[in-house]
């Protein structure tokens, strides 16, 4: 007798423990609805009079009914509340500002039903505490607005001394800026990829800051953050790329022309030179300035193999610099050099032909992975949808000890609520898309970089197909 009323008294203190923790559940979580209490957390502290109570739940045996679904707050059913918003997975609510909370304790119920007749309940309770402050991250408990204005005194101060430094510099050394400038141009890198980066990273803070302190956003808000900031820091980038590589093509298909002109004109009797400095009269498509810079340089007494060299050099075409030192050294030897020129135009319009082909030719083999990019997504919008009708997933076939052979209860894991499934395969998407853009563009044209419009395009594809699909 006594050792089985020491066993009994040693289950009802384990029972009265649980029960009685502050800010834990206080209904069972045993039964076939498993409740999941999400914000505010079980215990904490919340600062807001009107919190946004969410919670997720999950059923192993059948489907939760949405209109079975009820929230109390305190004594306030918040149930079908301006606000309320409640699915197959999850329910949130906020609590109205006619039904304000009053400082303290307060007790939060959620009570939900399946299509099996089974019923849960779970109560958990939170403190309504004005002064609290949220400590979800210690790195933005700051304000966004103490942020901003802080941020703005230093801008402010940095530009003042930036500003009394240049007139430093003017009362000292007469510095101008056009005269800098004139010496020092600025480097486009900075332009279309550092500064953008640099306001993607500022951006993302005070994203961040602002999301982290207004925990009743919807969950994939972050996800919306970081897509804007791929944005900010990768489309300048990625359009200059484009604009670059059509601009490269356009500077060998002229190249190519000019040589055959060259070519002619020395077989009228001209030098390369003279024929240089006609060419740059009466040019009009893209070389036009090249080619007056290096008619100039002719005039004032520069050799046709350097002023050649140095045209070419700005165009950054590996093909045009190519052909151009090979005109230079045959015109710096001597002998047939218009046969060299003839020669030199005809293999590098080949070649101009062959890249433009093969171009052409790469535009199948882009739009099937298009199309297989569709094709996964819609794969997955299915998976999506068929997700909450899917029991536990049986894993005893992992089993390395073989129990799950023998006839024993294998384990099972449990599903995930439907809005952390959309979020992850989302965030798969995103991953996959940025991926798949760098693949065409080292596909197409031997970089990644000139993919970066395509991981763009998919990227937006994807943000509007699940906005549009499960809003």
């Amino acid at each position: 007798m006594r050792g089985r009323a020491a066993t009994l008294l040693f289950l009802l203190a384990i029972l009265v423990s649980a029960l009685g923790t502050s800010g834990t559940a206080h209904a069972a979580n045993s039964g076939l609805i498993q409740i999941v209490p999400q914000s505010p957390t079980p215990g904490s502290q919340e600062p807001s009079s009107t919190p946004t109570i969410q919670a997720s739940f999950t059923d192993s045996v059948a489907k939760i009914m949405p209109g079975s679904v009820y929230v109390v707050v305190g004594v306030d059913n918040l149930t079908d509340d301006s606000g309320f918003n409640v699915s197959t997975s999850s329910v949130s609510c906020p609590v109205p500002g006619i039904l304000a909370l009053k400082p303290g304790i307060v007790n939060v119920t959620v009570t939900v039903s399946d299509t099996a007749g089974n019923t849960q309940n779970l109560t958990w309770n939170f403190t309504y505490n004005p002064n609290a402050t949220v400590a979800s991250s210690p790195l933005f408990t700051v304000k966004v607005t103490t942020l901003l204005f802080d941020v703005g005194i230093g801008a402010a101060v940095a530009v003042a001394c930036f500003f009394a430094y240049i007139w430093y510099l003017k009362q000292t050394a007469r510095f101008a800026f056009r005269k800098y400038f004139a010496t020092h141009p600025v480097q486009k890198e900075y332009l279309v990829l550092y500064i953008p980066v640099i306001c993607a990273f500022v951006f993302l803070f005070f994203a961040i800051a602002y999301v982290t302190q207004n925990p009743q956003l919807p969950p994939y808000t972050l996800d919306v953050v970081f897509i804007v900031a791929i944005f900010i820091a990768l489309t300048a980038y990625g359009i200059d790329a484009r604009r670059q590589l059509s601009r490269l093509r356009s500077y060998e298909r002229a190249f190519a022309q000019l040589l055959f002109e060259m070519a002619d004109a020395m077989r009228g009797g001209l030098d390369p030179a003279k024929a240089l400095s006609e060419l740059a009269k009466t040019h009009t498509n893209v070389l036009r300035r090249p080619l007056r810079i290096a008619a100039d340089g002719l005039l004032l007494g520069r050799p046709f193999d350097a002023v050649l060299r140095d045209m070419a050099a700005p165009m950054k075409s590996p093909l045009i610099t190519r052909y151009a030192a090979l005109i230079a050294d045959a015109t710096s030897v001597g002998g047939e050099t218009a046969t060299v020129v003839y020669r030199a135009a005809k293999d590098m319009d080949d070649f101009v032909k062959i890249e433009e082909e093969r171009a052409a030719q790469l535009t199948l083999p882009i739009a099937v992975i298009y199309i297989a990019f569709g094709v996964l997504m819609a794969v997955l919008f299915a998976l999506l949808f068929i997700a909450p009708e899917l029991g536990t997933l049986n894993i005893g076939f992992l089993n390395p000890s073989g129990n799950a052979l023998k006839g024993t209860t294998a384990p099972a894991i449990p599903r995930l609520d439907t809005a952390t499934l959309h979020e992850r395969f989302f965030e798969l998407m995103i991953i996959n898309s940025l991926g798949t853009g760098a693949i065409i563009g080292a596909f197409s044209e031997g970089r990644a970089r000139y993919g970066i419009i395509h991981a763009l395009a998919m990227v937006a594809a994807t943000t509007i197909a699940f906005i549009l699909v499960f809003p």
